[in-house]
C-alpha cells in the first residue's frame, strides 16, 4: 500500500475487539424457486461473495495465548470513534455510484451443536464493492480485536470483536439479530455502513467449493498439517501433506490448507488464503458460476443465511460480472509502513486481545474504502510557508492519506519563492475532481486551482503549496 513518504509521528496506541465463533453447517437440500432466481442469487451473492467468504472463515482463526502473549499496555479509557475519519460514507442506503458493502460473518458450529448455540464469530469481514472503478476490496478483522459493544440494553463494554455476533442472538434470539448487533459495532467503532450481510460455516465453504469443481492452487512450499480435526464428529483428526506446485483441492483440502496455522505464522496463512481466493474467483468467472447454477444455488441456499433481497441480488449481478475478478485484499493485522497495526495484551479478565494503533486503522480503512476518482494518483505537498512550514506540510499530508485516504502524498522541494497564499495546481484535468475535493477539505474556492499543462509524465497530478495563510483541515 502506498503511504505518506518522509512524515514522523504517530497517534497513540488504542483498541478495539473481536473473539473467535464457530461457523454453522448443514445439508444440501433441493428448493423450488425459478431458475432466473436462482442465477440472479448465484450471480450476484456467489461471485461476489464466495471468495470473501472463504477468506474470512479461514482468516485468524484458533488465535492462542501462546501465540500472542499478554504485554502491559494501559488501555485509554474510552476508545476513539472513528466514525467521522473523513472516509466517503463507505455504503448504507447505497444509490448509483455509491460503494456497496456486504458483511461476511462465519460462525463455527459444530455438528454437536444447537442451530443458536454459536456465539463466537470465528471471521469478521466486509468485502466493498466499487460500482465505478468496477473492483471489490475484501477487509478482514482479526477476532481477536478489542471495541466496544454497544448492548442493546444500552451498556457498552470493551470486548473482543467476535463476542459481538453473540450478544445480538442472546438478547434477540436469532441469526438476524446476532448479524444487526454486529453491523451497528462496526458502525460505531469503525464508521463502516453495512448493506448487507451473510452468514455461513466451514461446511458451506466446503460445498461451494466442491460445487464449482474444486481450485487449482499453486502452493510454493510443501506444507504439513498434522491431526486436522474438521471432520463429523470433530474427533477424528487427519494428517494432510500438501505437496508444493501446482495441486488441485477440493473444499475440504481447500479449507484445511487455508485454515491450518500450527506450524507458520498467522502472515502465511493470509498468503495461502489469498491464493485459495484468486483460483475460486479465476474458476467463478471462467466457467463454474455459469455451469453449475442449480448445484450452486442448493449449496448457498442450505448453508446461508442472508438479509439481501432478490431486487439487490438482480442489481448485484451486472456490477459483479463487470468487477472481473479485480479484487484486492486488506486486513487489520496489517502493518503500515513496518509498524504493527495490532498489539497484543491481556485484559484484566485473562483474555487475550489485540490492541490497535488508530492511525493505521484509519489509513487502512481510507483505503479499502477509497474514492475510485484518486487511484493511482499522486500528491505533492511544498513548505512555500518558510520557518515552520515543513511542520504544516508534514501534517498535511497525514491528514490526506490517513483520513481522505489519497494513496500516494509525499513532501516535495520547498516552493522556489514564498507564498502568501496556500496554492493548490492541478495538471492536466484527468484529477480534476480530486483538486476539488481537496480544495473543498482545505476551505479553497474551486475556481482558485490553477491549471498548468503536464509537460511531463513525472510530474504528480497536483502540487499543494503551503503558504502562509495555511489553516490545517478541521483545526
Amino acid at each position: 500500500m502506498a503511504r505518506l513518504k518522509n512524515m514522523a509521528g504517530r497517534a497513540e496506541e488504542a483498541s478495539l475487539l473481536l473473539q473467535r465463533a464457530r461457523p454453522q453447517r448443514g445439508a444440501a437440500r433441493a428448493h423450488s424457486h425459478s431458475p432466473g432466481q436462482r442465477f440472479l442469487f448465484v450471480l450476484a451473492l456467489l461471485t461476489f461473495g464466495l471468495a470473501s467468504v472463504y477468506t474470512s472463515l479461514a482468516l485468524l482463526t484458533r488465535v492462542t495465548p501462546q501465540l500472542f502473549p499478554g504485554q502491559n499496555f494501559t488501555l485509554g479509557g474510552a476508545l476513539p470513534n472513528l466514525a467521522r475519519i473523513g472516509i466517503t460514507a463507505p455504503g448504507a442506503n447505497s444509490q448509483v455510484n455509491q460503494r456497496i458493502n456486504l458483511l461476511i460473518i462465519g460462525v463455527d458450529k459444530r455438528p454437536q451443536y444447537r442451530e443458536l448455540d454459536a456465539y463466537l464469530t470465528d471471521t469478521i469481514m466486509v468485502a466493498t464493492l466499487d460500482p465505478v472503478a468496477k473492483t471489490v476490496n475484501m477487509l478482514s478483522i482479526p477476532r481477536d480485536t478489542y471495541i466496544t459493544i454497544h448492548h442493546p440494553d444500552g451498556s457498552k463494554y470493551n470486548r473482543r470483536i467476535n463476542e459481538s455476533y453473540g450478544v445480538g442472538v442472546k438478547t434477540g434470539g436469532s441469526f438476524e439479530s446476532g448479524a444487526r448487533q454486529l453491523e451497528y459495532d462496526l458502525q460505531q467503532n469503525f464508521g463502516i455502513e453495512i448493506d448487507s450481510w451473510v452468514l455461513l460455516d466451514f461446511k458451506g465453504v466446503e460445498k461451494l467449493i466442491n460445487a464449482v469443481g474444486g481450485v487449482d492452487v499453486d502452493i510454493p512450499y510443501e506444507l504439513s498439517v498434522g491431526e486436522w480435526f474438521y471432520s463429523d464428529d470433530d474427533i477424528n483428526g487427519t494428517w494432510l501433506v500438501f505437496p508444493s506446485g501446482m495441486q488441485h483441492l477440493d473444499g475440504y483440502h481447500a479449507v484445511a490448507f487455508g485454515r491450518h496455522r500450527e506450524y507458520d505464522n498467522d502472515f502465511q496463512r493470509v498468503k495461502r488464503q489469498q491464493l485459495v481466493v484468486q483460483a475460486a474467483v479465476q474458476k467463478l468467472l471462467a466457467r463454474g458460476l455459469l455451469n453449475n447454477p442449480f448445484d450452486l444455488w442448493d449449496a448457498y441456499s442450505s448453508t446461508v443465511k442472508t438479509d439481501m433481497s432478490k431486487a439487490k441480488m438482480a442489481g448485484l449481478a451486472p456490477l459483479v460480472m463487470q468487477t472481473q475478478g479485480r479484487m484486492k485484499t486488506f486486513s487489520l493485522a496489517d502493518p503500515v509502513d513496518g509498524v504493527p497495526t495490532l498489539t497484543s495484551y491481556t485484559d484484566d479478565a485473562g483474555a487475550a486481545v489485540q490492541l490497535y494503533d488508530p492511525e493505521n486503522v484509519q489509513y487502512i480503512l481510507s483505503q479499502v474504502f477509497s474514492k475510485a476518482a484518486y487511484a493511482d494518483s499522486h500528491v505533492e505537498i511544498q513548505n512555500g510557508y518558510g520557518d515552520g512550514g515543513d511542520a504544516r506540510a508534514a501534517a498535511l499530508g497525514r491528514y490526506l492519506a490517513y483520513s481522505r485516504g489519497l494513496p500516494a502524498v509525499e513532501i516535495g522541494p520547498d516552493s522556489p519563492q514564498p507564498a502568501p497564499h496556500t496554492t493548490i495546481i492541478l495538471y492536466g484535468e484527468e484529477r480534476r475532481d480530486m483538486a476539488e475535493d481537496i480544495a473543498k477539505w482545505m476551505g479553497i474556492p474551486a475556481s482558485d486551482i490553477r491549471v498548468e499543462p503536464r509537460v511531463s509524465v513525472t510530474l504528480p497530478d497536483v502540487i499543494i503549496v503551503v503558504g502562509r495563510d495555511f489553516k490545517m483541515p478541521g483545526g
